[in-house]
């Protein structure tokens, strides 16, 4: 009688055993700035499985988000008795995947952990399957939104449309769509975004376009989509043809929090996770770090609509009995800039915020900023708290 239970004893031990690795990486995840927090369905583990191997994902423990070289991870590494080639294809396999962040600068190749989103979620569009794409969206969902909302420094922020700017504002260059692309030097790709591709193989296609080519790397990221095929290099003059035609579909530009930014994403609210995220919540102003606002004439409306249809917040008020708008949420307005370019009576312009939002210069200062103000448990909760009941986080 006994064998029986022997057996099944031996095979959870083994289910335990194979599971370690993930469990160990996902709690190193979770130091990081933007953490990789734990749920009770056990999501997190199964992404982290069909993305990594358990060689992969023992060796990814001695990465974190800092960039550094090979050699000083190999020094960490080595203590577990790697053989230095073993441990290098180890690393090479993960950048194969997109599971870990290379840069390369003055021919040394730097290497640090992605966070799940904006990272190694992302990077997974050529191996992205039905069953990654619910479990990233369950994991959104059950406990990576809330690691997300309550970063001290939103990962993304809006980049207004360039149709909406005036020449007579005084922009920053990072706030400047054709300047961040001129400053890329040519290091540009245009890849699919992932957000739309998983919609398509769920069966739920994008409502906004029937475009996917719309989201672009630069810099290092456009490195390594290039590298890997999971995009293709565009010049600038098509990179700005592409975020035009982005503009006349109503996609919402969104970049990283950088002044020199690795990619730029091009969203709606049926595809984008973070777009969906933050306009369930009452102020989603305190969570797509902006530096503009829309403001309304309400005199000069002819209410056409447009504005409202292609506001991804719902952030317009519209009066059907007097058939205009006649405000705009200042609660939920991003900035984005969508409803001023085709606004034809000019009643609705975009400002300036009076407080300016600097971004981080690069990936090490965002990730630095975002660590040092790293809230616990209570902290996210109370945060958390405060933006569902609608008080200004």
């Amino acid at each position: 009688m006994k064998e029986p239970f022997i057996s099944v004893k031996k095979k959870l031990k083994f289910f335990s055993t194979a599971n370690q690795p993930y469990k160990e990486l996902r709690k190193h995840l979770d130091k990081q700035p933007v953490g990789y927090p734990a749920t009770p369905s056990g999501v997190e583990l199964r992404l982290l499985k069909e993305i990594f191997t358990t060689a992969e994902a023992k060796a990814a423990l001695h990465l974190s988000y800092k960039l550094e070289p090979f050699e000083a991870i190999y020094n960490r590494a080595k203590d577990k008795k790697y053989e230095r080639q073993e441990f290098k294809h180890l690393i090479e396999s993960m950048e194969k995947k997109g599971c870990i962040f290379v840069k390369r600068k003055d021919r040394e190749t730097y290497y640090a952990l992605h966070p799940f989103v904006i990272g190694f979620f992302e990077m997974q569009l050529k191996r992205l399957t039905p069953s990654l794409y619910l479990d990233a969206h369950k994991y959104a969902l059950q406990a990576y939104g809330m690691e997300y909302l309550t970063s001290h420094v939103p990962q993304l922020r809006v980049i207004p449309i360039d149709k909406s700017l005036t020449l007579t504002q005084n922009v920053a260059t990072y706030d400047q769509i054709k300047e961040i692309v001129d400053r890329t030097k040519d290091r540009i790709t245009a890849q699919d975004c992932i957000c739309k591709v998983g919609k398509d193989l769920i069966g739920d296609p994008c409502k906004v376009t029937d475009r996917r080519e719309v989201c672009m790397g630069f810099r290092d990221f456009a490195d390594t989509y290039a590298r890997h095929g999971w995009g293709r290099t565009i010049s600038k003059k098509e990179a700005m043809d592409i975020l035009e035609q982005n503009e006349k579909d109503g996609l919402v530009l969104m970049t990283a929090s950088m002044q020199e930014p690795q990619f730029l994403c091009s969203c709606c609210d049926c595809c984008c996770g973070i777009i969906e995220t933050i306009k369930i919540m009452p102020r989603p102003v305190d969570f797509a770090a902006s530096n503009f606002y829309a403001e309304l004439n309400p005199d000069l409306c002819n209410g056409c609509q447009t504005c409202v249809k292609r506001c991804q917040m719902e952030a317009i008020q519209f009066n059907e009995k007097a058939q205009k708008a006649i405000g705009i949420n200042d609660k939920r307005c991003i900035g984005c800039g969508l409803c001023v370019s085709t606004c034809k009576t000019g009643s609705i312009k975009l400002k300036k915020k009076d407080t300016e939002f600097v971004p981080p210069e690069d990936f090490d200062e965002l990730y630095e900023v975002i660590m040092q103000n790293k809230k616990g448990m209570g902290g996210k909760i109370a945060k958390m708290g405060k933006a569902i009941l609608g008080v200004k986080v």
